[in-house]
């Protein structure tokens, strides 16, 4: 079973988030070559200097289109083809009934979970036709496969990942290239206190699966949304 991925180019929206990181990190530790996105100053701040030498960090706004295709030609430009990319860019809203949610706040996840899903993988699919290899892993979510009650605006822009993941997988079935999508319940990010967190899904528990939906091993697998609910 072929797993090797040395030498592979890869992008990772949202590189600085605490998934983002960890599966940079994780492509990195592969000898993959990773370009991981970041949107504020501080956030750069906060990533290990191991890290930063291991991975090209490049600002860019992935809700905007302009910045999404600059950021797509840079890297095409540097490195002539890209073979992965993994969109983790994405925000959550508290519990609240759909009656108390407001136009911005459903704005902002459709923006920031959808719109930043659909802008990077069009620009993926773009730039890897003729490819005879492509992986494109987009970040679901639980509640978008089983929605709960006053969370309207995250379940639904999560769902439409799902979809958005399912109809770019058709679109270039049999081509080398798959699109798939990864659901996690609630992502653990340390020792939090408090009950049921150790039942949470860990940051490298997600970033195993994606090193191993970019592998050959994998290749059958596309159009898929996996759970990885953990014990939630």
């Amino acid at each position: 079973m072929q797993m090797q991925l040395s030498n592979k180019i890869a992008l990772v929206t949202g590189g600085t988030g605490t998934l983002g990181s960890a599966v940079a990190t994780r492509l990195a530790s592969e000898g993959v070559q990773v370009t991981a996105t970041y949107l504020r100053e501080q956030s750069l701040g906060q990533i290990p200097q191991a890290l930063r030498e291991k991975v090209t960090f490049t600002k860019a706004d992935v809700t905007n289109e302009r910045d999404v295709i600059a950021l797509y030609d840079g890297i095409l430009s540097a490195s002539s083809h890209l073979d992965i990319v993994v969109n983790t860019v994405g925000g959550y809203l508290p519990q609240k009934p759909l009656t108390e949610t407001t136009v911005a706040e459903w704005d902002s996840m459709m923006n920031l979970n959808l719109k930043s899903a659909f802008l990077s993988t069009r620009e993926a699919l773009r730039r890897m036709q003729g490819q005879a290899y492509g992986r494109i892993i987009n970040v679901s979510a639980m509640v978008g496969l089983c929605p709960t009650p006053g969370r309207a605006p995250y379940a639904i822009s999560k769902a439409g990942v799902s979809l958005l993941t399912d109809l770019s997988a058709q679109e270039v079935k049999g081509s080398g290239i798959t699109v798939n999508a990864i659901a996690p319940s609630i992502i653990g990010t340390g020792p939090i206190p408090g009950e049921g967190s150790s039942k949470w899904v860990t940051p490298q528990e997600i970033a195993d699966l994606v090193w191993y939906l970019c592998s050959s091993a994998a290749g059958s697998i596309t159009g898929t949304t996996v759970k990885a609910y953990g014990g939630v």
